[in-house]
């Protein structure tokens, strides 16, 4: 069997995130296939998350490399990490004391600036280094945050990159909704606009999402032959035994705010989507998915009063049925997991044009599409109010994700990109 390495920034488990549940299920599939390795830095309590992954695959090789292994000699390595902890909390302190004159949330949390090259620990560049010169036929890295490995891999292997939200896009959006844009800024973009585009010509391959994402990166760097598309994939097998449960004012969105395009989704909706609603007279709960703990909680919950805070959900296709789920979207690329969740539910979606940019799903047809604050809610209070419509898209919708995006077809199609990729050789 072909040995292949996977190197991420993040655990994928739990499946609480849309890039946790693609990578889980494509490597799920792929551990049967190859023989497959994977490389992790976990950090604090996700140590207990990798000691469960392991469990669930207990044929997948794990290379782990811990904090510890950062740490430098000291002469007194507790008083040592008794000042970093000091440190660590008076810089939290100062940032939180800094925000407060800060209410723009898009600049709080924008990625211009982490979107240029950050050295990566040297000892952890130094892991990667060793570990993949250990006899891989491919080494992969997924997520941007380590798209700078391409300069550090071995030149003797297949690299891949696979690009789940081209960066320089994601920042183009969110410039978009800054008043003014800086001439710092400006510089910002374009510095990590030269940096994505150089590292990506570092790795041999690039995989993206979406079709329109791989025509966006062969116009951004070239190469259509070494660029392929490979779909993330959800899982559907019992989403033909549901049923489409229509509901007249359950509204469900699904997203941590870490990722910042579903923060300003949920924004957008409680400060400007809501009070359109109400001003209709529309009565309805909006019931929010994944982690939210920020400063930004009690602001936007007395915005919008009808937010419920649902946390980790364990099975999220039974709890988003019977709801109609909102992706009101309008920030990065690649392909929104949650749709494809809301479909594989049999649950109705409303969404944004970006946000269903990528998947072939039709208005009127498979779902509703609204861009502005008032055809948002009224597509939402639209449908909310005809079941049969209801009934119509979510059934559709199934149809469609069946027959384009079915899930063993996916696999097999990354299986074969692989396949292409070695014989390339």
């Amino acid at each position: 069997m072909k040995k292949i390495l996977f190197i991420i920034p993040c655990i994928p488990y739990p499946l609480t995130s849309g890039g946790n549940q693609a990578f889980f299920h494509m490597v799920d599939y792929l551990r049967h296939k190859m023989s497959v390795s994977i490389l992790l830095y976990p950090k604090g309590k996700e140590k207990k998350d990798v000691e469960k992954l392991k469990e669930v695959w207990d044929n997948v090789d794990f290379f782990i490399f811990t904090e510890e292994m950062t740490e430098p000699e000291t002469r007194h390595p507790f008083y040592y990490k008794w000042l970093k902890k000091i440190a660590l909390s008076t810089t939290r302190k100062m940032r939180r004391q800094l925000l407060t004159h800060d209410k723009d949330v898009v600049r709080k949390d924008m990625t211009l600036t982490s979107s240029i090259f950050e050295p990566l620990p040297s000892k952890y560049a130094e892991y990667i280094s060793t570990v993949s010169r250990s006899g891989f036929d491919i080494v992969q890295v997924e997520f941007y945050p380590l798209i700078s490995l391409g300069y550090l891999l071995p030149g003797d292997v297949q690299t891949v990159f696979v690009h789940h939200e081209l960066r320089y896009v994601r920042n183009e959006n969110e410039m978009t909704f800054l008043d003014k844009v800086t001439d710092e800024e400006r510089m910002l973009y374009r510095i990590g606009k030269d940096f994505e585009h150089s590292a990506l010509q570092t790795y041999k391959h690039v995989i993206a999402l979406t079709e329109v994402d791989r025509q966006m990166l062969i116009d951004f760097v070239g190469g259509g032959e070494k660029i392929y598309v490979s779909p993330a994939v959800v899982k559907i097998a019992d989403a033909c035994d549901k049923q489409v449960v229509p509901t007249a004012s359950r509204l469900t969105f699904v997203g941590n705010e870490g990722h910042y395009p579903n923060l300003n989704a949920v924004v957008w909706f409680c400060q400007d989507i809501a009070p359109c609603l109400r001003s209709q007279g529309f009565h309805f709960t909006f019931q929010v998915i994944g982690p939210w703990r920020s400063s930004y909680i009690k602001e936007l919950q007395a915005a919008c009063p009808e937010m419920e805070l649902v946390g980790y959900v364990e099975d999220l296709h039974s709890f988003l049925n019977g709801s109609i789920v909102l992706v009101p979207i309008r920030i990065g690329s690649g392909m929104r997991m949650k749709i494809l969740d809301a479909v594989s539910s049999k649950a109705p979606f409303v969404t944004t044009t970006k946000g269903v940019e990528g998947i072939d799903f039709r208005h009127e047809e498979e779902c509703l599409k609204a861009d502005s604050v008032y055809e948002f809610a009224s597509a939402v209070i639209r449908l909310a109010g005809d079941k049969d419509l209801q009934v119509k898209l979510a059934s559709q919708a199934l149809g469609k994700l069946q027959k384009l995006y079915n899930p063993q077809e996916m696999l097999d199609r990354r299986l074969a990109i692989y396949d292409q990729i070695l014989e390339m050789k």
